[in-house]
């Protein structure tokens, strides 16, 4: 029995057979002969022509499951297999170089995948994660009967891949897949936000798969804890065997609205319980799940999923459709949060460091024809409505703040002036992320209704430690004294201000820190909604007065080895 642990991309366990996928060699082959080209560029055109077929079913199939956003994922495949210079790319390789078909796939989406991948920009190399999967499809038509394993096994299995691609993650049976493991792919790439959309767990960063797996091993995933286990004992197969089970379950009957969960301690203590999504497809499920409304509504994905800015109307029309799904709970829109590169910016020089370049706020500052575009969508879309609000993402100073206030403002004046029907008023908040921003919380909530603290990403950059970064895993998880100083410090400036602070982010939803969370003055949550039940029930073994007893040990606690104690102790209990 071997535990390997990674990175979770989707939460939840899965028990089953593992089939491998991507593994396949690579090594050159022999150059092909004259006579033999004609019969390569049709394997070719047979092989465009099957994936197009593929990936037109699959976006049907999903057209109930997914949002409007991810179907779009699909179109941008479809674009890539219709596109000519690639197609001619190709075939130029089988016709002057006398590479076989699967040769001149690979070494045309090399050549793409390098550029795209070194360049510092978030949307080119989410082109290089669509132009993967294009590439992977067609390999898998091409070698489809030497793929090592043969066809997908007839019944449930665990796709373990080399990468995570939407290839090999939609089959036409893709609800056979019970689990998803794979050694590369990030949080962001869109087979992830398939992955999470369609509640399939998903583990990424093991290394040596083929090491460590081979067709047909029974392994146990929890994705939740970030870990898989191979070979595991008929004791652990069991157990794991029912967790799954009771996920499964938990998932349906969260799905399900349920009047007698009540957002409260043990004590009766309200708290406010909102979701953290990122298409309407999610928001249904945060009001079906019976959460209070949307915390933190990311806007990315109208901007990824096809490469292109959409129109004021398209957006207008999703903000729409994710309103209407909370009927009339609290809206909160995070605004564009990418990369200025992404926003095609103009800069001296590409930015060594993005994360911690013109990203968020910045970025729409610079560019501000996108940043009012969302602010006049989101006006457009809340006509009527009350409880809707603007995040402002990436915030450090006063200035970013007061710059889309004001955008905000004139926008609604414009609207109202060319008698475009429009919210009177919307709120505004900070999204904390930043140490400087959250040192000066007080004066920032001069200029807003509220603030909200992304947790991961404040975390993050106070402890200098990159949470998607495997080689600084341990730096990033260390429970340090400063970031729960930096909560509780934030908490009493919001309660003298007497505005509301809502806690954002996966840490926010982990269970051993909800009491001190609670303890120190939070009463509003932002999580996925898979993560509700969880919440609720630690919430339901706490009193507020317990809670705050915790927060003060381990505020009390002088070093991350105390502080930790403190945490351990409340696992055990």
């Amino acid at each position: 029995m071997t535990l390997v642990r990674g990175e979770c991309v989707a939460p939840g366990i899965a028990v089953g057979q593992v089939y491998l996928r991507g593994f396949e060699s690579n090594g050159a082959g022999p150059r092909i002969a004259a006579d033999e080209v004609e019969i390569e560029l049709n394997r070719l055109h047979q092989s465009f022509e099957k994936s197009r077929v593929q990936t037109e079913e699959i976006k049907q199939k999903q057209a109930d499951t997914l949002g409007e956003a991810e179907l779009r994922i699909f179109d941008a495949h479809l674009a890539y297999l219709g596109d000519a210079m690639f197609v001619t790319e190709i075939e130029s390789q089988v016709i002057q170089e006398r590479f076989s078909s699967r040769e001149a796939v690979q070494l045309v989406f090399a050549k793409y995948d390098r550029i795209f991948t070194l360049v510092e920009s978030d949307l080119l190399r989410r082109r290089a994660s669509d132009l993967r999967d294009v590439a992977t499809r067609l390999l898998r038509n091409l070698e489809a009967d030497a793929v090592r394993g043969g066809d997908a096994p007839s019944g449930p299995y665990i796709l373990a891949a080399r990468k995570l691609t939407t290839a090999d993650m939609f089959n036409l049976d893709n609800e056979q897949v019970e689990g998803i493991v794979a050694e590369e792919g990030g949080m962001s790439s869109h087979a992830a936000i398939l992955a999470r959309g369609m509640g399939i767990p998903t583990l990424t960063g093991i290394r040596d798969m083929t090491k460590l797996l081979r067709d047909g091993d029974l392994i146990v995933l929890d994705a939740t804890k970030g870990e898989m286990v191979t070979t595991p004992s008929d004791i652990m197969l069991a157990e794991a065997t029912t967790n799954s089970q009771r996920w499964r379950e938990s998932q349906e009957a969260a799905a399900q609205p349920s009047k007698e969960s009540k957002h409260q301690t043990r004590d009766g203590t309200a708290i406010r319980m909102f979701g953290s999504c990122g298409s309407p497809g999610e928001a249904d499920l945060v009001h079906t799940f019976g959460m209070e409304g949307i915390g933190v509504y990311r806007t990315e994905l109208m901007f990824l999923a096809d490469g292109e800015d959409p129109t004021e109307d398209a957006l207008v029309a999703n903000y729409r459709d994710v309103i209407a799904a909370q009927h009339g709970n609290q809206v909160s829109f995070r605004l564009l949060d990418v990369a200025a590169a992404t926003l095609a910016v103009k800069a001296p020089q590409p930015e060594r460091n993005p994360a911690m370049g013109r990203r968020g706020v910045r970025g729409l500052l610079a560019k501000k024809s996108v940043l009012r575009m969302q602010l006049r969508a989101i006006l457009r879309a809340a006509v009527d409505v009350k409880n809707v609000a603007v995040l402002v993402p990436f915030v450090t100073t006063l200035s970013d703040m007061q710059r889309v206030k004001a955008a905000l403002v004139e926008e609604r004046v414009g609207l109202m002036k060319a008698k475009v029907a429009c919210a009177t008023a919307v709120k505004i908040a900070p999204i904390i992320e930043v140490p400087a921003a959250a040192m000066s919380l007080s004066a920032l909530l001069n200029e807003s209704d509220f603030a909200v603290v992304a947790i991961d990403d404040l975390q993050a950059h106070l402890l200098g430690a990159d949470r998607d970064n495997a080689g600084v895993r341990d730096y990033y998880e260390t429970v340090h004294p400063s970031v729960f100083e930096m909560l509780a410090r934030m908490c009493k400036d919001a309660d003298f201000r007497k505005k509301p602070l809502v806690l954002f982010g996966e840490s926010a939803a982990e269970p051993v820190r909800v009491p001190f969370y609670v303890g120190v003055g939070y009463r509003h949550f932002s999580v996925a909604p898979v993560r509700l039940r969880g919440m609720l029930k630690v919430l339901a073994r706490y009193s507020a007065d317990e809670c705050r007893r915790i927060a003060a040990r381990i505020l009390e606690a002088p070093r991350t080895l105390d502080v930790q104690k403190v945490l351990v102790n409340l696992e055990l209990e």
